[in-house]
């Protein structure tokens, strides 16, 4: 192994260690109560690593929260791009289902890292870090404005471009999806992640359809229970 590759190696698995430790007392313990040093003691690093790696506690919280939410959002992305391949305009359905289903899996999924993550977002959305909350809307608004987009074409397919609700009422509701999500991730143990999923896109579904000017009538759907 070269000596950059192996600095490389070293230095990826400082990052891990850092972001596993920092993981796992977050959510053990809060934000605020959390410090930098137990942060270190935990992964077995010097303060100077942080601070190389990270620059501060807040960057560091952020870093921790993009490392899981980049691969949630990946998932969600290609659930939608098959969304929009097997229907053009996709079918609002198997848009709310893009969105829902890889959160519910995430929350099934009793891999350690993935289920201490889970409880990491209910304590964000609890202590109501507004910094936080800034900083993934920041990061992560592309991602709402790519299903509220999606969300209006399939509204629009069944209830005509004068029926759709506007973009703003669009986030609006979006918004409250992911507040339902929310609510429903905080259960602790999820026997069933796709019952749970369909179950919510179907209320979700209903919610926006009613708030269509005029009710759109739902289009004929898929199995996409995979």
């Amino acid at each position: 192994m070269r000596l950059n590759q192996a600095f490389v190696s070293e230095s990826t698995g400082t990052v891990d260690r850092i972001l596993d430790a920092a993981e796992q007392l977050f959510a053990e313990q809060g934000f605020y109560v959390t410090t930098l040093r137990e942060i270190t003691q935990t992964a077995d690093v010097n303060l100077a690593a942080v601070n190389y790696h990270f620059g501060s506690k807040q960057a560091l919280v952020i870093a921790v929260f993009k490392r899981r939410l980049d691969e949630l959002n990946a998932e969600r992305l290609a659930r939608l791009e098959r969304a929009h391949q097997r229907h053009t305009p996709p079918v609002l359905e198997d848009v709310l289902d893009a969105f829902v289903y890889p959160a519910m899996a995430l929350m099934g999924d009793q891999t350690a890292g993935r289920h201490r993550f889970m409880q990491l977002l209910m304590r964000a959305y609890a202590d109501h870090d507004e910094a936080l909350h800034s900083a993934i809307r920041d990061e992560y608004g592309y991602i709402m404005r790519r299903f509220a987009q999606a969300i209006g074409q399939a509204v629009s397919a069944e209830a005509g471009d004068d029926r759709t609700p506007s973009s703003s009422k669009i986030r609006q509701q979006l918004d409250f999806l992911v507040g339902a999500l929310t609510y429903t991730m905080a259960e602790p143990k999820l026997k069933n992640p796709r019952a749970t999923a369909s179950a919510l896109v179907t209320f979700a579904a209903a919610g926006i359809r009613g708030n269509a000017p005029t009710h759109a009538t739902p289009r004929p759907t898929e199995d996409i229970s995979s």
